[in-house]
């Protein structure tokens, strides 16, 4: 796994921190729906690591928060 298991949540955490909409980040990574974002940060799919990588830009905050232990060894 590349992302944290609790990715999904860290992304809404952070999302509501800067209260940012699930519009307004989903437009800032280029979602064409706000559902694609809902669908991750209720955990019905999947952060993948592209999108965690764009999550964190778009947030702009550390990849870091997003990426596993076991993949930032590699980086």
């Amino acid at each position: 796994m590349f992302v944290k298991p609790n990715a999904f949540m860290l992304l809404r955490e952070e999302r509501l921190k800067q209260r940012l909409t699930q519009r307004e980040l989903a437009k800032k990574m280029g979602f064409n729906s706000p559902q694609r974002l809902a669908n991750i940060e209720y955990g019905h799919g999947n952060l993948t690591l592209e999108n965690a990588l764009i999550a964190a830009k778009a947030l702009n905050v550390s990849s870091s928060l997003f990426i596993s232990d076991k993949v930032k060894q590699y980086v």
